[in-house]
Formats: structure tokens, C-alpha cells, sequence
């Protein structure tokens, strides 16, 4: 009986060794130390690529937490991390998603700031999102798809156009009416370049004399303007002269509507008119007896 308690006994220590050096393996296996304190913080980024759990959470460098889960909420990801929690973050600190590795490997990089408030256990910060060799490598599979699709494009170009051999027929005989064109431009300049050679000596030679020209008649044309502008100074004379005649017929013609003057009463007196064209009347009359029956004069002496 004593063989198989000693047997048992042996068999339980053995056992509680396994299950000691099993958990100790578990936390070493998962980078945990059973003496360790860790908090709870959510951190909100736009996108986190190839982040996932239990990537670490280095902060200033230093390794000090994990990712523990990430999920979808609403338009952003929530990246749920444990910090030990004798670090305390202060609000605005950086915290940033980062590329590691060549392979695409990331982090949650946290970069301390000098503020006295420090973010609460299970708080909710914002983060940001550094792209990476992921990214890159994506970006430069659009930009190969882009490539592909420029180089049919091209392609089907070069088909329609110089790959063509109805093309290269009219082009061919484009450069040779081209070519034709050309030696017939050549052929005009040759013919009409002493042409045009000759016509710009004579107008040479017209500006030469219309130059002299000018010279000559420049002193008579002087002498005439100064004559010009004698008579302008005659004419202002004349003119003078007529506002004068003006001024005195205004005068007179002022007199003649006034009946301060014998004019004036005989314009202006209606019944003295009608007088005198009765007393004409009358004197015509007696003209007109005088020359039918004679002038008959009785003289009375006494």
C-alpha cells in the first residue's frame, strides 16, 4: 500500500509540474507576465490594412501592449488595445497605425506628448493611418491594370494608323503631294525673287524722291500757310465789320417798329395810311377830269 501512495504522489507532482510549466508556457508563448496590469483603451482609425490581433502596441519606441480585437463602427474601425497601466497616455498624443515590414507586418505606434490630462481607461481616441507596402504594392496594381489598358488603347492606335496599309497609302501619297508642293514653292520664290528684289529698289528710289519732293515745296508751302493766316486774320476784320452793319440795321429796324419818328408813325398809324390812299384816289380823279374836259379857270377882279 505504501509502493502505490508513494506511486501516486510521484504521479501528482509530476502532473502539477505540467500544468505549472504548461501556464507558465502559455504566457510566455502569448508575451504576458502574470504580474502585469493591463487597461483597456479604443482607438478609431479610418482603416488599419493588415493590422491584426495581437500585433503590438509600442509606445515611444517601447513595446507595452497588444491588440486585442477590431471591428467595424459605423464608417470607421475600432481597434480595441491593453495597455500596461502604469502608462498613462496624455490627450493629443499621436497614435498611428504603421507599416513594420517589408511583408506588410504593422503596429499600433503611440507617440506622448507633453500635456498634464491624460486619456481614461476605456476611452475612445482617434487615430490616424500611414500607408505602407501594402498599400503600395495596391496602388501599383492599379496603376499596371492603367498600364495595360493605355498599351490596347495604343495598340488599337497604331492598328488603325501606321499598322494600316490603306493608311500608309495615303500617306505616302500625301508626302508625295507634299513633296510636290514644296518644289513648286521653291520654283515661285526662285522666279520672283528678282521681282521682288527689283520692286523694293524702286520703291527705294520713289522714297528717295518723294523725300526731296517735300524738301522742295516745304518753303512754299510755308509762305502759304503764312498767307493763309493773314487772310484768317482779314476775314476776322470783315467778320467784325458785318456785326457791326448788323447791329446798326437792328437799330433801325428797332427805330422803324417804334413811333418815336416820323418812319416809325407812318409804318405803325393805319388811319394816316387810309388818308393818304383816299387823298390819292381823290387827286386821280381829278387828274383824269382835268385831262378829259380841260382846266376851266374863272378869275374875279374886283
Amino acid at each position: 500500500m505504501k509502493k502505490y501512495t508513494g506511486l501516486y504522489l510521484a504521479v501528482g507532482l509530476v502532473v502539477l509540474l505540467a500544468i505549472i510549466i504548461l501556464i507558465f508556457g502559455l504566457f510566455f508563448l502569448n508575451d504576458k507576465d502574470p504580474r502585469e496590469v493591463f487597461d483597456t483603451y479604443y482607438l478609431r482609425f479610418p482603416q488599419v490594412s493588415t493590422l491584426t490581433l495581437d500585433d503590438p502596441v509600442k509606445i515611444n519606441g517601447v513595446k507595452l501592449g497588444k491588440v486585442e480585437d477590431i471591428h467595424l463602427a459605423g464608417h470607421r474601425v475600432l481597434v480595441v488595445v491593453r495597455i500596461r497601466n502604469d502608462v498613462k497616455i496624455p490627450v493629443g498624443s499621436e497614435i498611428r497605425v504603421q507599416n513594420i515590414g517589408i511583408m506588410g507586418e504593422r503596429q499600433i505606434g503611440i507617440i506622448l506628448c507633453d500635456s498634464a490630462k491624460n486619456y481614461a481607461p476605456h476611452d475612445t481616441i482617434d487615430g490616424q493611418f500611414d500607408a505602407g507596402i501594402a498599400e503600395a504594392l495596391g496602388l501599383a496594381g492599379e496603376i499596371i491594370d492603367s498600364t495595360k489598358i493605355l498599351i490596347t488603347s495604343v495598340h488599337q492606335v497604331m492598328d488603325s494608323t501606321i499598322a494600316n496599309p490603306e493608311f500608309r497609302d495615303k500617306f505616302r501619297v500625301m508626302m508625295n503631294k507634299a513633296e510636290s508642293l514644296e518644289d513648286r514653292l521653291a520654283k515661285m520664290l526662285a522666279d520672283t525673287d528678282p521681282q521682288i528684289k527689283t520692286s523694293l529698289n524702286n520703291l527705294n528710289t520713289a522714297t528717295v524722291k518723294v523725300n526731296a519732293l517735300l524738301d522742295t515745296v516745304q518753303t512754299p508751302i510755308s509762305g502759304l500757310l503764312s498767307q493763309a493766316s493773314g487772310l484768317m486774320q482779314d476775314a476776322g476784320g470783315v467778320i467784325s465789320k458785318l456785326d457791326s452793319v448788323t447791329n446798326r440795321l437792328s437799330a433801325i429796324t428797332a427805330k422803324l417798329q417804334t413811333k418815336d419818328n416820323t418812319a416809325g408813325i407812318l409804318l405803325n398809324d393805319r388811319t394816316l395810311h387810309d388818308d393818304l390812299v383816299k387823298t390819292l384816289h381823290s387827286a386821280d380823279s381829278l387828274f383824269q377830269i382835268i385831262l378829259h374836259d380841260g382846266l376851266d379857270v374863272n378869275v374875279d377882279i374886283f
